[in-house]
């Protein structure tokens, strides 16, 4: 059986008034290249944690990750 490494993947969550998107795009590569990795400021503290969940979920490809943060405003 062949795997491919190349795909995408987006979820998005909403709590109260903030809503958080995640992207993942991967291309085939040999090797696990988490090469692309932007995330709010909010978040810059996680960012070794978040990579290492990414590197333990996957095994191969070229990975891009796109997290945003949105706060709206109380109703």
């Amino acid at each position: 059986m062949v795997k491919s490494m190349t795909g995408f993947g987006k979820a998005e969550v909403v709590t109260g008034t903030k809503k958080i998107t995640c992207e993942i795009r991967s291309l085939n590569s040999k090797q696990l290249d988490v090469s692309q990795f932007r995330i709010p400021i909010v978040y810059k503290e996680k960012e070794h944690e978040i990579r290492n969940m990414i590197s333990g979920q996957l095994e191969r490809g070229k990975i891009d990750v796109y997290i945003s943060y949105d706060e709206g405003e109380e109703a």
